[in-house]
């Protein structure tokens, strides 16, 4: 397990709010992996890594209750992340290239108003996400890139 000390940036990720001089996290939606440690570093948590049969694992846990999970293929992509804790993450970062796209349906959705829950679906790319005050949750997955046998509902 790695620690990190908290600082100015982790509470910028933690409130979804973009630094001029941060560093964004690298291992989003679509990324790779080889940043994953650098990601649990700029969050100030600590990274626990597992190899499961069709996937690898990587969480990162914050001092501040954050949990952020990213799911990665054989060939070492993030198919999949979720996360909870007590504030909403920075999408922008978690979704990487495919925030666009998600911002885009997101604008095209019907039903004016607030929600508690939002869920953006389409062949390329799904974002569920909800939650209320000190509790909010979501995951977000390539469907296409997911491995076949894995179900979409154990990312989590």
């Amino acid at each position: 397990m790695f620690h990190a000390p908290v600082t100015r940036a982790f509470w910028l990720v933690v409130l979804g709010i973009t630094s001029l001089g941060a560093n964004p996290a690298r291992a989003a939606l679509g990324g790779d992996a080889a940043s994953v440690l650098a990601d649990g570093a700029e969050l100030h948590g600590s990274v626990y890594a597992a190899t499961l049969p069709l996937y690898d694992l990587q969480e990162i846990t914050a001092d501040s209750g954050m949990h952020v999970r990213q799911y990665l293929n054989r060939d070492g992509v993030v198919f999949a992340v979720s996360w909870t804790g007590p504030v909403p993450p920075n999408l922008q970062h978690l979704l990487g290239a495919h925030y666009a796209a998600y911002t885009a349906a997101l604008a095209a959705l019907n039903h004016p108003g607030l929600h508690r829950s939002v869920r953006v679906a389409s062949a390329d790319l799904v974002v569920e996400s909800g939650g209320h005050l000190r509790a909010y949750g979501g995951r977000a997955y390539l469907p296409l890139a997911v491995p076949a046998g894995v179900p979409t509902a154990e990312l989590r």
